[in-house]
């Protein structure tokens, strides 16, 4: 039995207190194994051999080394957080880039304002020299003109004179008061008082426009109202801006009529293609009213025929369109034409009840024609009990042909006795053209007819609905046997008997009456 393998321990430091990836001095870097030669002891050994003589004192590497714990366990290393340093240096990253975008963004945005304002100024600018500019012509101008009018210089010396004037007389007026004051003696101070009044009153005389001064007051009058008329005229502000506004109010009513003519245009464009959609539909409604006038005056019609008139338009007019606001040919089109759709019903409805009333004619008439033929049946029922069933031998009609050519030859030249020589055959075979005549005129009757309409005849008959040509056959055939009976061949009372062939001339034998296996065909001749 194996025994359990020995405990070796660390292989770096020789403890057996813990393994190697447990080992605090483990280094990252190649150590070589613990062998014998530099194992360190950390304990004595389990079992040690008996020695006589106590060994030399051998230093140990447990004596200068650590005592290790065994209590301590596994102390693990610090690890560096690797996640969260890079973490850390994309967040300064990211913060590095955010901070630049934003720079560049308020970078942009000032060079933006700055591009903004720069042009804001240079708009100011160029404005503020236009004015100036304009200021100047119109200085120069009104200069100018006043130069023209000979009014600048005059102006100039009556304001300089009337300055003077009004200086020259607020000094004498001075003068004058300190003269009353008592500013001189009293020495002639009546002649002085007298001599001051009459001065004064020259001076008022002065400024109220009277003396000499007169004219000179009354030019200087006359310059301060021109004065005053050119300075409205300049605080105006439209003495030379008035051309600039009529050429501007003239270019804003070319606008404002290439603009209506625009629209003008834009409106007879309407107009005409409106011109244009009314002729196209009253073209149309007219070949549609055409077709319908054509459809009801056809002869071969079976709705029957109907007179339609368009509305006509007067001969007197002026061909050229012309728009009005009661114009409305495109409504009165349609009125006729809707009146037209209700005639065309009107006579489809007509032609249903003429169909209705053909039909309750034709079975009236049917069945007058079954009471006819109920008497007819009752009249010959009547005579064969009377005169008895006569029984015919089969053969053929050879001996009366030769009777009659007998008769033929021996009256040869001689005039013919009327109702001569007429046979029980001859009898027969009128009946038989007869009823053929009578079959075809009810089958050419009948033709006019629809399926619709030969249906409720058929179920009146007994007869099976199918083809049209073949119940106009069946019905016609049960006409005929209504009107003349039935066929011998079909008659109930001439089973036994034999039927008579009938010969003619060059022609093979035909038989005049079918079997009973031919019952649902007519008869052909």
């Amino acid at each position: 039995m194996a025994g359990v393998p020995v405990n070796q321990g660390c292989f770096t430091c020789g403890s057996i207190h813990h393994w190697n990836r447990d080992c605090p001095r483990r280094s990252y870097t190649f150590q070589p194994p613990a062998t014998g030669a530099n194992a360190i002891p950390t304990s004595t050994p389990l079992l040690p051999a008996p020695s006589t003589a106590p060994a030399p004192a051998v230093p140990t590497a447990a004596a200068t080394a650590p005592a290790i714990n065994p209590s301590v366990g596994y102390q693990q290393r610090p690890r560096v957080n690797w996640w969260k340093e890079n973490q850390e240096r994309l967040d300064r990253v990211y913060n590095k880039f955010v901070e630049d975008a934003d720079k560049e963004r308020k970078r942009q945005e000032q060079e933006e304002k700055d591009r903004v304002r720069q042009e804001e100024e240079t708009k100011r600018s160029e404005w503020k020299k236009e004015r100036e500019q304009l200021e100047a012509e119109m200085s120069a101008r009104l200069d100018k003109r006043f130069e023209e009018l000979g009014l600048k210089k005059n102006a100039a010396q009556a304001a300089t004179i009337q300055t003077d004037e009004v200086a020259r007389l607020k000094r004498e007026n001075e003068e004058l008061l300190r003269k009353i004051n008592g500013t001189i003696n009293s020495y002639g101070r009546g002649d002085e008082m007298a001599r001051l009044k009459r001065e004064n009153d020259e001076l008022r005389k002065r400024l109220n426009g009277e003396g000499p001064s007169q004219r000179d007051g009354d030019c200087i009058s006359r310059l301060q109202k021109e004065i005053c008329e050119l300075h409205m005229q300049v605080g105006s502000k439209q003495v030379d801006n008035d051309e600039i506004y009529v050429l501007k109010q003239e270019m804003g009513e070319l606008k404002q009529s290439t603009y209506m003519k625009t629209n003008f245009e834009q409106e007879i464009a309407g107009l005409r293609k409106e011109v244009d959609s009314l002729r196209r539909t009253n073209e149309k409604t007219k070949e549609e009213t055409k077709q319908w006038k054509n459809e009801a005056l056809r002869s071969g019609n079976k709705r029957g025929s109907l007179a339609v008139g368009t509305p006509g338009t007067s001969e007197r007019g002026n061909p050229k369109p012309r728009w009005i606001e009661s114009m409305k040919d495109d409504s009165k089109w349609r009125e006729e034409y809707k009146k037209l759709q209700g005639l065309h019903r009107l006579a489809n409805v007509e032609a249903e009840l003429l169909k209705e009333k053909r039909a309750a004619a034709e079975a009236k008439r049917m069945e007058a024609e079954k009471q006819v033929k109920n008497l007819k049946e009752k009249m010959s029922r009547l005579k064969a009990a009377e005169t008895g069933n006569e029984e015919e031998g089969g053969g053929t009609n050879l001996k009366d042909r030769l009777e009659a050519v007998a008769l033929g030859s021996a009256r040869r030249g001689r005039t013919a006795t009327p109702v001569r020589g007429s046979t029980k055959e001859d009898q027969t075979t009128n009946e038989v053209n007869d009823r053929f005549q009578f079959i075809e005129e009810r089958k050419k009757q009948l033709r006019n007819l629809k399926k619709s309409g030969l249906e409720p005849l058929c179920k009146e008959a007994g007869i099976r609905t199918g083809e049209v040509e073949q119940m106009v056959c069946e019905l016609a055939e049960y006409r005929a046997e209504q009107a003349f009976g039935a066929t011998r061949g079909k008659d109930p009372s001439s089973k036994g008997k034999q039927s008579v062939y009938e010969v003619e001339d060059d022609t093979e034998q035909r038989e005049t009456n079918t079997s009973e296996e031919c019952d649902d065909k007519s008869v052909e001749l």
